[in-house]
């Protein structure tokens, strides 16, 4: 499971750099799905295969959501299983919109480039709609509202026996709620800044996803010691 772990953030790295690349490592860029079609075929496959590297990312992520309740969490059957479900449904959000990128996204950005003129408008306009959907409502909103549910109840079950442990689950849940709200309400997804409040929300949205990874990461070592979490 340790070794699960450390898979897993590699292979989100990995998959947020080819993402990346795909937009020209432009972050304002990252906010239009459109702009991917000036940039030419190979736009297209750095959009599938950074969309399939995240997808084994949640892949591996749902092992880590079903361990953690089958052997951190035993005793409290129900609350176990609701977060489970939790936890569970925001992997297989995550990993739909993983798909629909994979699949639909590079589809049409080759399609565009021997479209006729009359078409090519629909065919950025279907891009568009599809990067919103899936970045804004499936991984901004949903996703990030079940799985930070999920942190804040597995840290707050965990909060006694390894305070500080289940102390920085909490905090990185409550930053992913407060992403969730915050897309829900605006339509924006992370990278579309719009005002110096704007800045300080998303700033704390990244700092909840960077607990995330160093919270698995301080469970794979507590794991690879023989111990499922620090004191």
């Amino acid at each position: 499971m340790a070794a699960i772990i450390v898979l897993l953030a590699l292979l989100e790295g990995v998959a947020v750099s080819v993402l990346a690349a795909a937009f020209g490592f432009d972050l304002l860029a990252a906010a239009h799905f459109g702009s991917l079609f000036d940039r030419g075929p190979g736009a297209a496959e750095l959009l599938r295969w950074g969309a399939l590297l995240d997808l084994a990312g949640y892949l591996a992520l749902g092992l880590v959501v079903v361990y953690i309740g089958e052997r951190l969490l035993q005793g409290k059957t129900l609350v176990v299983a609701s977060l489970r479900l939790s936890g569970l449904g925001a992997v297989l959000i995550g990993a739909v919109g993983a798909v629909l990128l994979a699949t639909v996204g590079p589809s049409l950005l080759l399609d565009y480039a021997t479209a006729p003129a009359s078409e090519r408008e629909a065919a950025r306009v279907a891009l568009e709609a599809l990067g919103r959907g899936v970045v804004a409502g499936l991984w901004g909103t949903l996703e990030l509202i079940l799985l930070g549910a999920w942190l804040i109840g597995v840290g707050w079950l965990l909060r006694r026996e390894w305070p500080r442990f289940g102390g920085l689950a909490v905090l990185s849940g409550i930053g992913m709620v407060a992403s969730s709200l915050r897309t829900g309400a605006t339509g924006r997804i992370l990278v579309d800044v719009s005002g110096p409040l704007d800045l300080i929300i998303v700033l704390i949205i990244v700092g909840s996803l960077v607990l995330l990874f160093v919270w698995l990461l301080w469970l794979a070592v507590g794991l690879w010691r023989g111990r499922p979490a620090g004191p």
